[in-house]
C-alpha cells in the first residue's frame, strides 16, 4: 500500500520538477476502455494541484516514434491538460486524447535487442522528445504492448542517466493497466472491464429473447484475444446457452472447428428433446488464433502482424458450420444467425466500479510518481488500496513479454459459468 502524503507536501521528486518546471505527460494507446478520461483527470489533479503542468500526447505513441521533437506542434500533437480540461474530461465518453496501436518497441525480442540502436530508434527518439518538451514523468494508459513499450522506455532512459545524470528526463514512468478484456496479471480486475462485459451482456440478453421469440440460434462472436473473462460475464448475464472461450484449448494446439460445431449441435439437439428449440453460444474472437496456420494464412493481419480478429468471422465460421451439420443429421433446416458484439462496448460511461476504480488508479499513478516508484504498475488492493507493482515482476525476463491472466479452468469462476449454462449434458 502506498501511504499518501499531505497536499502540501513536497516529496524530492516533485520538487526537482517544479524547480526545474518539468511537465508530466499522459497518453493512451491501444483499444479505448470505458472511464479512460478519469485516470486522466484524477492524475493531473493531483499534480495540478501542486502546480505541476500536465500535458496529454494524442494518439498513444504514434506521434512520438514517427516526429521529431521540433516538430510537435500544441493541439496537433498534444495537448495542455489544465483544470477546466480535466473536469470536462469526466463528462466525455470517448478518449480525450485519442488513441492508436502505435508499438515502439515492436522490433525487440530479447534483452540483447536493447543494445541494438536501429531498433531502438523509435524509442530513443520517444527519450529525446520527452527531453525535449521538459517532460519528467511519463504515465501511459494502456494494454501488455504498452507496458512492454513503457519497460523498454524505462531501461534505455536509466542507461541515459547513467551517461548523463542531469537528463532532464529520468525513468519517470509509470504505467496504468487498461483492457476490457481483463487478462492483465497484478490486478483483480482492469478497468473498464465491469462496464464493456455488462453493456455486451445487455445485447447479448436481447438476442437471448429474439431467439426465444423466433425459435432460432445466434452465434455471437465477442472480444478477447487470450483470454475469455469479457465473452464469458456477457454470456452469465444474458443467460447464454454456451461460452466457447480460449481457455477451453491446451496451449500452443489449434482447435477443430468441425469438432466444435458437433459438440455444439449435440447441445442444440438435446435442447430440442427438452422442447427448447432456441438459444445463444458466446464465442470468443480469440479463437480464430487457434486455428491451423492454412486456415489462418489467408487471414487479413494488421500492420503490426496480428490477425484482425474482427475480420477472421470466428462466429460466422462456427454459425454456418452448425447450419450445415444440422441439416445434415435431421434432413430439415435450422437458422443459426451470426452476430458480432464489440467495439460498441468500449466507450460507454463507465459504471460505478470504474468510475471509483479508474479515479483511484489515476491518483495511484500520480502517488508512484510522487514517491520516486519508477518502472511500476499501479494496482489497487482490497479496497482499492493502491500499491504498485515493478515491471521487472511483470515480464518475463528472456522474452521481454507481458505475463497475462486467463481463466482458471480449476477455478470457482470457470464453474460458475459452466454451471449456469443450460446445455443438458447430463
Amino acid at each position: 500500500m502506498i501511504t499518501p502524503s499531505h497536499p502540501e507536501s513536497m516529496t524530492p521528486t516533485l520538487a526537482r520538477m517544479k524547480s526545474l518546471r518539468l511537465k508530466v505527460a499522459l497518453l493512451h494507446s491501444g483499444g479505448p476502455a470505458p472511464g479512460a478520461n478519469r485516470v486522466l483527470s484524477g492524475a493531473a489533479k493531483q499534480f495540478l494541484d501542486r502546480g505541476i503542468q500536465v500535458i496529454g500526447f494524442k494518439n498513444g505513441y504514434e506521434y512520438l516514434q514517427e516526429l521529431p521533437a521540433q516538430d510537435l506542434r500544441p493541439g496537433e500533437h498534444f495537448i495542455e491538460i489544465d483544470r477546466t480540461v480535466a473536469s470536462d474530461a469526466i463528462d466525455a465518453n470517448f478518449v480525450i486524447i485519442r488513441t492508436s496501436r502505435a508499438n515502439p518497441g515492436k522490433d525487440i525480442k530479447s534483452p540483447g535487442d536493447l543494445d541494438d540502436p536501429q531498433k531502438t530508434e523509435q524509442l530513443d527518439r520517444i527519450l529525446d522528445t520527452l527531453n525535449y518538451l521538459r517532460v519528467g514523468a511519463l504515465i501511459s494508459i494502456g494494454g501488455d504492448d504498452t507496458l512492454k513499450t513503457d519497460n523498454f522506455l524505462y531501461e534505455l532512459s536509466r542507461r541515459r542517466v547513467q551517461r548523463k545524470p542531469d537528463a532532464l528526463f529520468q525513468s519517470a514512468i509509470v504505467h496504468v493497466p487498461k483492457t476490457i478484456d481483463n487478462d492483465y496479471y497484478g490486478i483483480p480486475w482492469t478497468f473498464g472491464y465491469f462496464t464493456a462485459a455488462e453493456a455486451a451482456g445487455r445485447i447479448v440478453r436481447g438476442l437471448y429473447d429474439d431467439a426465444k421469440a423466433t425459435n432460432c440460434y445466434h452465434v455471437v462472436e465477442l472480444m478477447g484475444r487470450k483470454a475469455g473473462w469479457y465473452t464469458a460475464a456477457a454470456s452469465i448475464f444474458a443467460r447464454g446457452t454456451k461460452a466457447i472461450i480460449p481457455e477451453d484449448y491446451e496451449a500452443g494446439k489449434p482447435f477443430s472447428l468441425a469438432a466444435l460445431a458437433e459438440e455444439l449441435l449435440t447441445i442444440v439437439l438435446r435442447r430440442e428433446a427438452d422442447g427448447r428449440g432456441y438459444g445463444v453460444f458466446c464465442v470468443a474472437e480469440g479463437l480464430a488464433d487457434l486455428l491451423p496456420e492454412e486456415e489462418k494464412s489467408s487471414m487479413e493481419r494488421d500492420r503490426f502482424g496480428n490477425l484482425r480478429l474482427a475480420e477472421a468471422k470466428i462466429g460466422e465460421r462456427i454459425a454456418h458450420a452448425l447450419e450445415r451439420l444440422y441439416r445434415e443429421k435431421t434432413g430439415m433446416k435450422k437458422s443459426f444467425k451470426p452476430q458480432i458484439v464489440g467495439y460498441e462496448t468500449r466507450q460507454n460511461p463507465p459504471s460505478l466500479y470504474d468510475a471509483l476504480l479508474t479515479s483511484q488508479l489515476g491518483v495511484g499513478a500520480y502517488r508512484l510518481i510522487e514517491q520516486g516508484r519508477f518502472g511500476e504498475m499501479v494496482t489497487v488492493r482490497d479496497n482499492l488500496e493502491i500499491d504498485g507493482i515493478p515491471f521487472s515482476a511483470l515480464i518475463d525476463p528472456e522474452t521481454l513479454k507481458v505475463r497475462n491472466r486467463n481463466i482458471d479452468v480449476n477455478g470457482d469462476f470457470y464453474r460458475l459459468l459452466r454451471s449456469l449454462e443450460e446445455t443438458f449434458s447430463q
